[in-house]
């Protein structure tokens, strides 16, 4: 006898309404809801009218259970019991991981393809990653980022939680990218973005939040933004994160070739362990320099690095051949 996604969640909601659950650290409705347990949570994403990004109605939906208790998404049964996803990185600190959601976070969703009609986490703000950048893809000035972000509510002070429909796209990693620059110490991108949430079963809506306007004061981290004189200086091993045809035309000296392919499997950020032979050909106590054609390339492997421990930074292709063009 087959049984239809819709029962099978009821299913689950009764027994969960048995069940003793030890308290999470996300309220019921998403980061901002306020009932007073994830059996409510289950019921009223079940009645969402929302629909599922890149789910088409006819598609069925294979999910995984959340709870707030022993189990950890993402993991293995046997993994779950003892560790979470960030366990696996040496240094985690710009990893959110499902089991580490917190009320106070100010969740972005950065997404550049989401419409008004799709969902997106319960209680979330949109800022599409594309607002940060000219039409050409060149980043920003800084006076125009802060009055994006503090137009969207958001200020260095806020514990800031950045994802997108799609880990894979590099938006979410490009966004923390910008706002560490900008100085922005409590900000980490949701492990899987959106596309996890949704396989963890939580809360989704359409309803499109605002946040009061905000003061933005930026304490620019230059040196995640390297320049031409400390690329030719030798210093830093570099990274070319474009594709393996662009790699092969050209690239910045002696630089090793390292795309986000390499570092992701099945949309999300490979372990620990795959990053190590990702990283193989690199020396982690040297200062690592990512580029690429756009930033949302390099912010991936850019990020793998940093969740790896390394000292890594990001600098533009555009302006290597700027200057490149420049000489005699």
């Amino acid at each position: 006898m087959k049984i239809s996604s819709r029962s099978f969640l009821t299913i689950i909601i009764a027994a969960l309404a048995m069940t003793p659950w030890v308290q999470g650290s996300c309220s019921v409705g998403g980061c901002g809801g306020g009932d007073d347990s994830w059996a409510a949570s289950a019921q009223s994403f079940m009645n969402l009218d929302a629909p599922l990004v890149g789910v088409t109605a006819n598609q069925n939906t294979v999910s995984s259970s959340f709870s707030s208790g022993s189990f950890k998404a993402g993991l293995p049964v046997g993994e779950a019991l003892n560790k979470t996803r960030a366990d696996l990185f040496p240094s985690p600190g710009m990893l959110k991981s499902l089991d580490a959601i917190s009320e106070k976070d100010v969740v972005l969703d950065v997404s550049s393809r989401r419409s008004p009609s799709q969902a997106q986490i319960r209680g979330s703000i949109h800022i599409p990653a594309k607002s940060f950048f000219y039409e050409n893809g060149t980043l920003r000035n800084v006076s125009e980022l802060v009055a994006i972000l503090g137009g969207a509510g958001i200020s260095r002070e806020d514990a800031v939680m950045v994802y997108s429909d799609s880990f894979s796209s590099g938006e979410a990693t490009a966004v923390l990218y910008i706002l560490r620059y900008l100085g922005h110490e409590d900000v980490r991108a949701l492990d899987g973005g959106l596309d996890n949430w949704i396989a963890a079963s939580l809360p989704l809506e359409t309803k499109e939040n605002m946040r009061p306007a905000a003061v933005y004061l930026p304490n620019l981290r230059q040196e995640l933004l390297v320049d031409y004189d400390f690329v030719k200086s030798g210093q830093a091993q570099m990274v070319d994160a474009r594709s393996f045809q662009d790699y092969g035309k050209a690239r910045i000296g002696n630089a090793t070739f390292i795309s986000p392919e390499n570092v992701l499997e099945e949309g999300r950020l490979k372990g620990g362990e795959e990053l190590k032979d990702a990283f193989i050909g690199l020396n982690a106590s040297r200062t690592t320099v990512v580029y690429s054609s756009d930033l949302y390339s390099a912010s991936v492997v850019w990020y793998a690095l940093q969740l790896m421990g390394f000292d890594a930074r990001i600098y533009t292709l555009q302006d290597w051949q700027s200057h490149e063009e420049e000489k005699p």
